[in-house]
């Protein structure tokens, strides 16, 4: 039997791919900055700022008809909305004038993370309290940069033990060493999030999130036509990661059959349709932007993924679990 899922799995592959050469297309900017966004303090957030700020100018002027440029998971640190309305450290406030103030006067809209800091009560010493969700916002110039309220989009699976730890009030001590040395933690979105540029209805799960079918399904499922990456893999420092990370990711594209870009800190930023091909990629490590064009699909013809989702993995773990107690048994039986 498992042979002849095997077959039918290869054969499949074989005819399945569609041919998406007459659909229209948007043409979209990846940024890859080549550099970890936590690293270093005031200095380094203004050098990286300065990168991408000149990556786009780029890709802008060397391409027309850009529907939106990318820019990486956190790609900017300092809380771009908490800054602004409370301005606690000038330092801060003024990368984030600078950011806003180029967002304002791009001319297109631009997709980017950054940390969603929410107010919430107070600290001990009276200050405002705040709640942080890893987030990514969607800038549209002379429409939602001043006042910063961009459409957003909060993580909804956030890696255990650096964005999340869940065993907080049974192990505070844990919790309390690792915030001590520089752990960033994050509370849980809740809402899939659908964007739409220039006719193109995407979603932006971020890094890791692109590895689980389910996310993906369900952002297809209410709307998203594409789906928009946004990683930071440069921690690791390492290219077989990063590959990895991108093995994965492709899956979500033909289980769909949408178009995916990932613009990534330090690699993979890559295009790939959605017969999961990668269509081009940036050499990992290097400072660069990528440009292409991804189609636009419809909703006629749901994939089986789509419709069902992990149910047959569901079953048959079930069913390896079930055979597995009926072999135990059978074999005491006849001890």
């Amino acid at each position: 039997m498992w042979s002849a899922f095997l077959v039918f799995t290869i054969l499949f592959g074989l005819v399945s791919p569609a041919d998406y050469s007459r659909n229209e297309t948007r043409k979209i900017a990846l940024i890859q900055p080549n550099s970890d966004p936590w690293q270093g303090g005031a200095a380094a957030y203004r050098r990286d700022l300065n990168t991408m700020i000149r990556l786009s100018d780029r890709a802008l002027q060397e391409h027309q008809d850009i529907s939106f440029v990318v820019w990486p998971e956190t790609a900017f640190i300092p809380r771009i909305a908490w800054h602004y309305r409370f301005r606690e450290d000038p330092e801060m406030y003024e990368l984030v004038a600078q950011l806003l103030s180029y967002l304002n006067k791009a001319p297109v809209p631009f997709v980017l993370g950054n940390d969603d800091a929410v107010p919430e009560g107070h600290t001990a010493d009276g200050r405002p309290g705040r709640v942080d969700y890893n987030a990514v916002f969607l800038f549209r110039p002379g429409e939602n940069v001043y006042p910063p309220a961009p459409e957003r989009y909060r993580k909804m699976h956030l890696v255990p033990f650096t964005e999340h730890f869940p065993y907080r009030k049974a192990f505070p001590w844990i919790y309390d060493l690792l915030e001590q040395n520089d752990t960033h933690f994050w509370e849980k979105g809740t809402d899939p999030a659908v964007f739409s540029v220039d006719g193109l209805d995407f979603s932006t799960p971020v890094c890791f999130e692109d590895t689980f079918g389910y996310i993906s399904r369900r952002f297809v499922n209410k709307g998203a036509r594409a789906i928009v990456n946004l990683s930071n893999d440069a921690w690791a420092n390492d290219a077989v990661s990063q590959y990895q990370h991108l093995s994965m990711a492709v899956f979500r594209t033909v289980e769909n059959r949408v178009p995916m870009v990932r613009s990534t800190a330090s690699g993979q930023t890559c295009f790939i349709d959605p017969n999961g091909r990668i269509l081009s990629m940036a050499g990992p490590f290097t400072e660069t932007y990528l440009v292409g064009e991804i189609p636009l699909v419809g909703d006629r013809h749901k994939t089986l993924y789509r419709i069902w989702g992990d149910l047959w993995g569901i079953l048959f773990t079930g069913a390896s679990v079930l055979i597995l107690v009926i072999g135990i048994l059978t074999k005491l039986r006849h001890i």
